[in-house]
């Protein structure tokens, strides 16, 4: 019996050292096995010093024989290389109330802290202009109530308003009177005075008065000066605050350039046309900060705009592949307008996801911070397209840049786009009834012909104006008769200077890239085929570039006339393909292209 018992006992104990054992055995299995999903660290060794790829399989078979109340959820293992958790922006965790208490209100003028507006002392008052002398209106105010009772017009009271080039005298007459009584003696009236270009304008709105304007025999120029610092325009709370010179009877004519929203600008040679364009600016430079207003401004000519130039990390904006903040030639106005477009198309994307439809409404969101920067959104500025002389935009390319105006034209208001155009040829062919119907504003300076008034306007009077800035202004409605502001070229270049003196951003503001991927490939001159001139000079001899008459009468085979065709699209002898329609010949004769072809060989 006690022989029975010590083997008992020797059996309990050897059961329960292996019960021990294998319970550590599964205890360093499940460390193992998370180690390993802790992305297998170098260099980790077990307690026991044994290598972990070593240990994995020596205790293979025992992770096998693992019990299965034992999870890996109960044992946690260290983890390596984490990366730190990623910082929540504010606008995760605050609301907009809570981050404008805590940040205040977005100033997007922060950027440029310290800068100053031009000081309306930069500007000239002294124009060297001679008044209207008051004995003389009361001359005339005598002869023509004397005209008047001599055709038995009778007439309660006469005054005279003295405007910058005409005076207009307001007659209201007696009970009975037609108005057409009236105009019907417009001759007359001309030849009692002594002054050319009187005219009866009829009726005056708001009044019970009829109208009569006399120019005066020294007109009076408008300085920019005395409309920039007038209350009308200092106190004007518009977006963008244009002011275009004086009304005829002296009064400050200010427009909101954003509800225009585009403006044309048209008139013959040395009429003020640059003049308009320039007080334009000036009007926005004094009332408008670097981060809340950009141009774009594009002058083939390299006269009228290039000397904002100086401004340029202050107020222009160009392509980052731009040499020149003022666009100068053909190929670099395409692709700026083009990136106009996209920067639009983007916009509406912004507007999109913030549910506005204006971009005030954005601008006004994303400074009281309920709009997100890291989803993309950001203050937007606007953009203010100056194209002078639209005509050489037109005339010297294909439709692709009238189609890109017509496309800012239709799109641009809403996001802050506004397009600004002038000319100085006012065809049918340069101001199309597109441009027309998307540009309903216009400022029509004199012109030759009731035709080119009627192509500004839509009706005749901008042939009658007198020049040196007089014009007509059209709201689509209204016709108002005013005096453009005149801006000397030391006025221009002491505003320019007083800004670049200033801080200002590191480059001017970048629009998005335009890649033209259907643009032609480098003419390599080397690689071209043998018969390429003979090719040239049939396209120009017969003005018609397509590949079916390079093949008749060279009598190649179609893919090798088509190549040809390529190569003279590359080398500038025929335009871009345009559907059906056969290629455009850029050559007009023979001896433009033989002298072309010799600067080749």
């Amino acid at each position: 019996m006690y022989i029975i018992a010590i083997i008992l006992f020797a059996i309990i104990v050897a059961v329960i050292i292996m019960s021990r054992n294998r319970s550590k055995t599964n205890n360093n299995s499940v460390e193992i096995e998370k180690k390993g999903k802790n992305n297998n660290p170098p260099n980790v060794t077990s307690k026991a010093g044994i290598p972990e790829p070593v240990l994995n399989s020596t205790l293979a078979q025992h992770l096998k024989q693992s019990t299965d109340d034992i999870t890996l959820s109960e044992h946690k293992a260290p983890i390596y290389n984490a990366s730190p958790e990623p910082k929540t922006s504010p606008f995760e965790t605050l609301t907009a109330s809570e981050l404008v208490e805590k940040f205040g209100l977005y100033d997007p003028k922060l950027d440029l802290p310290d800068y100053k507006y031009p000081p309306i002392d930069l500007l000239d008052t002294d124009l060297n202009s001679s008044p209207v002398n008051a004995g003389d209106l009361d001359n005339n105010k005598q002869r023509i109530v004397a005209l008047l009772n001599t055709h038995r017009i009778k007439i309660d009271a006469i005054k005279a308003t003295v405007g910058p080039t005409v005076s207009i005298y307001e007659i209201t007459p007696a009970t009975g009177v037609r108005i057409q009584q009236i105009k019907n003696l417009e001759t007359d009236i001309a030849l009692t005075l002594s002054s050319v270009g009187t005219k009866v304008i009829g009726h005056i709105p708001g009044t019970n008065n009829i109208g009569i304007e006399v120019p005066h025999s020294t007109p009076q120029l408008v300085s920019i000066q005395s409309v920039l610092g007038s209350h009308t325009f200092v106190d004007a709370s518009m977006q963008l605050p244009i002011c275009l010179g004086k009304t005829m009877d002296n009064k400050v004519f200010v427009k909101d350039l954003a509800t225009l929203p585009h403006l044309l600008i048209a008139g013959t040679t040395g009429q003020g046309k640059s003049v308009a364009l320039t007080s334009i600016i000036t009007s926005l430079l004094y009332k408008k900060h670097p981060a809340e207003l950009k141009f774009v401004m594009i002058d083939l000519n390299g006269i009228e705009l290039t000397p904002y130039s100086s401004i340029g990390n202050h107020f222009l904006a160009k392509t980052s592949s731009a040499k020149k903040a003022i666009v100068t030639s053909l190929d670099a106005a395409e692709s700026s307008l083009s990136s106009l477009c996209i920067e639009m198309d983007r916009r509406y994307s912004l507007f999109q996801d913030a549910q506005t439809r204006t971009i005030v409404d954005y601008n006004k969101k994303f400074v009281n911070r309920t709009l997100d920067p890291s989803s993309g959104n950001r203050y937007l500025s606007y953009i203010v397209i100056l194209i002078d002389e639209f005509a050489d935009l037109q005339t010297t390319t294909n439709k692709s840049i009238e189609q890109l105006v017509i496309r800012l034209a239709q799109r641009g208001r809403s996001v802050g786009i506004h397009l600004i155009i002038s000319t100085q040829r006012p065809s049918v062919k340069i101001i199309t009834g597109v441009i027309k119907s998307n540009i309903a504003s216009r400022l029509a300076l004199k012109v030759i012909t009731a035709i080119d008034s009627n192509t500004i306007l839509d009706t005749s009077g901008a042939e009658h104006l007198n020049g040196n800035g007089e014009a007509l202004f059209s709201d689509g409605i209204n016709i108002t008769h005013i005096q453009g502001g005149f801006v000397s070229s030391a006025e221009i270049e002491a505003v320019n200077s007083f800004i670049n003196h200033q801080h200002s951003y590191a480059t001017p503001m970048l629009l998005p890239e335009y890649i033209d991927s259907f643009a032609p490939k480098p003419f390599d001159s080397d690689d071209r085929d043998p018969m390429f001139e003979d090719a040239a000079r049939l396209v120009v001899l017969h003005q018609q570039g397509s590949p079916s008459l390079i093949q008749r009468k060279l009598k190649l085979g179609y893919n090798r006339a088509g190549r040809i065709v390529d190569q003279l699209e590359a080398a500038g002898i025929v335009g871009p393909f345009e559907g059906s329609k056969a290629r455009e010949v850029l050559y007009p004769d023979e001896y433009s292209l033989e002298r072309y072809l010799e600067g080749l060989n």
